[in-house]
């Protein structure tokens, strides 16, 4: 599942700094944060991944997180439904680009259903699906019932509790049946049958890595964990993220990652 091919990145817009955030961070550099982007894109790239970069755009502060706009797969496409206002219709501009890439098997979240594909974090043939403050109960219905359709199984992780935006903030997949995850997921019952390497509490805003390939990406400044990977035997590369961390972001948000079809 890791064998991405292409990826689909949006810069940081001149009105970055103005999106959903908690603020903890202070406000981003919007210069440093479109370079931080740039090393990003650098990064897939050298990992093997064509990327398609588009404009910013000033319409929507968020619009940089386009993994939130569109879940994809090897199968089908997955258009969400945004339960706050300032994003509703990033989607709607990205989807003629997914449509390039999937005829014919688009599918849709629909009201009262609201998702973000931040919340959906695959392993394998199996989703792991986030009840959250932007994904609600319909919506993670509506999804696995969507997966189901082409041969995924799910499991809803209801992380309503839980200081945290999305569930991919706070866990990732990285193959081989290993999940890295925050302090705070560590006893989800959903990953019960995984290897589980949990992140120190200080380092919880690593455990959104990417895997791309046969590399492990992931935030830089976060030894502790990079040396737990190493040890695990992952390949890991780093990238700067300080910018993107101060709106809530992290490495997935950055990036639709496209799979090889098998259709």
């Amino acid at each position: 599942m890791f064998d991405y091919d292409k990826a689909i990145t949006r810069p940081p817009c001149g009105t970055f700094a103005n999106g959903l955030t908690h603020g903890l961070l202070g406000k981003p550099d919007i210069d440093l944060a479109v370079r931080q982007h740039q090393q990003y894109v650098n990064t897939l790239r050298r990992c093997g991944v064509e990327v398609v970069v588009l404009r910013p755009d000033n319409d929507y502060p968020d619009s940089c997180f386009t993994e939130d706009e569109a879940i994809v797969t090897d199968r089908m496409a997955v258009i969400p439904s945004f339960c706050r206002p300032s994003r509703q219709g990033e989607e709607v501009r990205l989807r003629p680009i997914i449509e390039v890439f999937y005829n014919g098997q688009i599918e849709e979240i629909k009201a009262p259903g609201t998702l973000e594909g931040g919340d959906i974090c695959r392993a394998e043939n199996h989703f792991f699906i986030g009840i959250s403050s932007r994904t609600n109960e319909e919506g993670a219905r509506q999804f696995a019932d969507i997966a189901s359709k082409y041969g995924f199984t799910s499991d809803f992780c209801d992380i309503r509790g839980i200081e945290i935006l999305h569930l991919t903030t706070g866990m990732c997949y990285i193959g081989n049946n290993t999940v890295v995850c925050c302090p705070a997921f560590k006893k989800l019952k959903a990953l019960s049958s995984y290897k589980v390497i949990v992140t120190s509490q200080e380092e919880a805003y690593a455990a959104n890595c990417v895997r791309i390939k046969d590399k492990v990406i992931m935030p830089e400044g976060f030894p502790k964990l990079q040396r737990k990977l190493t040890k695990a035997g992952f390949d890991v590369v780093t990238t700067p993220m300080s910018e993107i961390e101060k709106q809530d972001g992290g490495l997935s948000c950055l990036s639709i990652r496209m799979p090889k079809r098998k259709i």
